[in-house]
């Protein structure tokens, strides 16, 4: 009779280099799938001293956004900003500004959500003068050359101290809505 036992020594090692692949397989997708994930705490990316500006298609310029450090999520695909500065240029009805403590960068661009100590200047311009806004929140939204503060807002300018509960401005209609508890104060014959 032949002796079977050295036949099954190379299976049984081969079986068990199976099974070790199948658990280090798993231990390494583990993370990626199970709560163990990178989170919005591990950035992909940080930039100090960050600059962009946006053109137009023509290469005008339509906007810029620094900040003093940028910090992008690869998961969320979210981007914050530490002491962002966001200019609105137009030469037609002047540029509005915006700084604030922080903000997050939606995924597209197309929104940017201004937290702390915001504070908007509109330069003054023919026939305005300087005006500032000043609000907890502000979401800013480039595209469409909006602005919008979900909370409490105070607005000074040459001819006008005001306050309300919400405010909503749109730059190319050039309106400025105030909402809620408003209160206005009229000052003629400046300006």
């Amino acid at each position: 009779m032949i002796s079977r036992g050295p036949l099954w020594l190379p299976l049984a090692i081969l079986l068990l280099l199976a099974a070790l692949s199948f658990w280090i397989e798993r231990l390494v997708e583990s993370p990626a799938n199970g709560s163990a994930s990178p989170t919005r705490t591990d950035p992909e990316g940080i930039m100090e001293n960050f600059n962009a500006m946006r053109t137009d298609m023509t290469g005008k310029p339509q906007y810029r956004l620094t900040a003093k450090k940028l910090r992008h999520y690869s998961n969320s695909k979210f981007t914050e900003l530490e002491s962002p500065r966001f200019t609105q240029l137009d030469a037609q009805s002047g540029d509005v500004s915006a700084v604030a403590s922080q903000a997050t960068v939606s995924p597209d661009g197309n929104e940017v959500d201004l937290r702390g100590n915001v504070l908007v200047e509109r330069a003054a311009h023919a026939g305005q003068s300087l005006m500032t806004v000043r609000s907890a929140r502000l979401l800013v939204y480039p595209e469409r050359d909006q602005l919008r503060s979900p909370g409490p807002v105070e607005i000074h300018d040459a001819t006008l101290n005001a306050s309300a509960d919400t405010m909503a401005y749109d730059a190319k209609l050039r309106i400025l809505k105030l909402t809620g508890r408003v209160h206005a104060r009229y000052i003629s014959g400046k300006g």
